[in-house]
C-alpha cells in the first residue's frame, strides 16, 4: 500500500467462569430470637448476591383463589357440593379476617350452604349413602364419607343440618364395610374405613378399637395407604389407650417424608382402584397435616407441610375439588392452632455487631417483608473473615415466619 496505513481497535471481553448458587433455611419464631451462623462461601464474587432475609406473619398466602374455585365450581354432583361446603365451612372466617378481595358476601355463602344441604338431602338414598347425581343410583362408599365430612363440619360450625339426614349417614359410616362391592381390594377398603372412622370421631363417636382392628388386619403399616395412616393417626391422637399406635404411626410418617430445608410432602399410590377414592397427589399432605396437628402439635414437619402445600398451587389452587377441600380444611386447622393471635409485632435483625433493619406487622396481612445485605458486607464479618451471626428477634404478639437465603 505504499505509504498508506490503516488500523482497527476492538475490545475482547474476558469472562471469569462463574455459576450462581442459592441456599436457604426456614423457621418460625413464637417469642424471643434465633441465631443463625453465617459464613462467606469460598471463592465468592463479593460484587454479586448477598444475604436475603424475608419475614411474614402468616403461612396462609393467597388462599382466596382456591376458595373461589370451589365456591363457583359450575358442576354439582354430590362430591362437588360437599367439597364446596367444606371450603366455605373451613375458610369463610379466615378469609374475612384477612379481608380477602373477591370474597362473595357472607349472606351469599350462607345461602349456598343451605341450598347445598337441601340438594344433598334430596339425593340421599334410603340406606343413608350418597350417589353422585340422583337418588336411586348406586351409593359410592368413599363419596358418602366425603359428604358426611361436609355435613359434620357444617354442623360443628353452627349450620342447620337435618338430624335424620345426618343420623342415616352416620349409621352408614358405622357399618360401611357391608356396602363395599366385591371388587374393592383390601387397601381401598382400609382407606375408606379409616376415613369413615375419622369422620365418626369428628361427630363425637371415636372408635379406637375398630381403628386398631384395621392395623391388625393390615399386619404391616406398609400395606396401608398414606392417607389411611393419616386418618388413623387422627383417631388415635391424644388417646391414652392408643399411645403405642400413635407413636408407631408418627415414626412411620417421619421415615417416609420427602423433606427439604423449607418444605415437606408425602406421596401415596394405589396399585389398583384409585378411582374408587377419587385419588390425587396432594390430598395426602392435607390429610396428614390435619392429623399431625392434633397428634404432635410441636412437630417441625407441620410448617414445612404447609409450605410444601402452598408451593404446589397452580393458578392459586390445587388440582381438583377433592384436593382443594381437604387441603383447605387442614390449613384452617393450622390457622386456628398457630395463628389465632392477631399479629402485632416488630421483627428486628442484626448481622454481626451491625443493626440490619426492622419490619413491623400490624393485623392480618399476607404480604412478606424482605431486605438484602450485600455480599460485600457479609465478607466484612468477623474483621474480614466472613464469619459471624445473623440474629432475628420478634417483639410482640403473633407468630413470625422467616426465610434466610444466600
Amino acid at each position: 500500500a505504499g505509504s498508506a496505513s490503516d488500523a482497527a481497535e476492538l475490545s475482547l471481553p474476558v469472562w471469569t467462569p462463574a455459576t450462581t448458587e442459592a441456599f436457604a433455611t426456614y423457621g418460625v419464631i413464637d417469642k424471643g430470637a434465633i441465631t443463625q451462623p453465617v459464613a462467606l462461601p469460598g471463592k465468592v464474587v463479593t460484587q454479586f448476591g448477598g444475604l436475603e432475609v424475608e419475614t411474614s406473619s402468616t403461612q396462609l398466602q393467597a388462599l382466596t383463589d382456591a376458595f373461589i374455585y370451589l365456591v363457583t365450581y359450575p358442576f354439582e354432583c354430590s362430591e362437588q357440593m360437599a367439597s364446596r361446603m367444606l371450603s366455605i365451612v373451613a375458610l369463610r372466617d379466615v378469609l374475612t379476617e384477612f379481608k380477602a378481595e373477591g370474597l362473595p358476601p357472607k349472606a351469599a355463602l350462607e345461602a349456598r350452604i343451605a341450598r347445598d344441604i337441601e340438594l344433598l338431602a334430596s339425593i340421599q338414598n334410603s340406606e343413608g349413602g350418597f350417589p353422585f347425581w340422583r337418588r336411586g343410583y348406586e351409593s359410592w362408599p368413599y363419596n358418602t364419607v366425603h359428604v358426611a365430612n361436609a355435613l359434620v363440619r357444617a354442623k360443628l360450625k353452627g349450620y342447620a343440618v337435618p338430624a335424620d339426614m345426618l343420623d342415616r349417614t352416620m349409621r352408614y359410616l358405622k357399618d360401611i364395610e357391608r356396602y363395599y362391592p366385591h371388587y374393592y381390594g383390601p387397601q381401598i377398603r382400609w382407606t375408606i374405613s379409616s376415613y369413615a372412622l375419622y369422620i365418626r370421631m369428628l361427630n363425637g363417636d371415636r372408635d379406637v378399637a375398630k381403628a386398631k382392628g384395621i392395623l391388625r388386619e393390615a399386619s404391616k403399616l406398609e400395606n396401608l395407604s398414606m392417607e389411611s395412616i393419616g386418618w388413623l393417626l387422627g383417631v388415635f391422637a391424644a388417646q391414652r389407650d392408643a399411645a403405642t399406635e400413635q407413636a408407631s404411626l408418627i415414626k412411620f410418617l417421619g421415615n417416609r417424608v420427602s423433606e427439604t430445608a423449607g418444605a415437606a410432602n408425602f406421596t401415596t399410590s394405589y396399585s389398583d382402584g384409585g378411582y374408587l377414592l377419587l385419588a390425587s397427589e396432594r390430598r395426602v399432605d392435607g390429610v396428614i397435616l390435619e392429623s399431625l396437628i392434633a397428634a404432635q402439635k410441636d412437630s417441625e414437619l407441620i410448617p414445612k407441610l404447609v409450605m410444601g402445600l402452598l408451593a404446589h398451587q397452580k393458578k392459586g389452587r390445587w388440582g381438583n375439588t377433592q384436593e382443594n377441600s381437604l387441603i383447605l380444611l387442614a390449613l384452617d386447622k393450622y390457622f386456628h392452632t398457630y395463628e389465632n393471635i392477631t399479629p402485632n409485632f416488630v421483627a428486628r435483625a442484626w448481622l454481626g455487631d451491625k443493626y440490619a433493619g426492622e419490619m413491623a406487622f400490624r393485623g392480618r396481612e399476607t404480604k412478606r417483608h424482605q431486605f438484602m445485605v450485600p455480599m460485600l458486607a457479609v465478607s466484612e464479618l468477623g474483621g474480614g473473615s466472613g464469619k459471624g451471626n445473623l440474629i432475628l428477634q420478634k417483639d410482640g404478639a403473633g407468630r413470625m415466619y422467616y426465610r434466610i437465603g444466600m
